[in-house]
């Protein structure tokens, strides 16, 4: 197994988990309830999930 020569300092974690930017989410308006939600994820309105603006499942 692999191990660092050195151990690094807090400070050097730090700014490399610190460099990672924030990803922004792709929102979608849904065709039916016209609310807005994450792209490609269910939304559940009146305990029935839609997805890409049709009936997924019913609960």
């Amino acid at each position: 197994m692999a191990h660092p020569k050195k151990r690094k300092s807090k400070s050097k974690t730090l700014k490399r988990r610190n460099s990672q930017k924030i990803k922004i989410l792709n929102l979608y308006k849904e065709k039916i309830s016209k609310k807005i939600h994450v792209y490609h994820r269910g939304i559940l309105i009146d305990k029935t999930i839609y997805y890409k603006g049709r009936v997924f499942k019913m609960k």
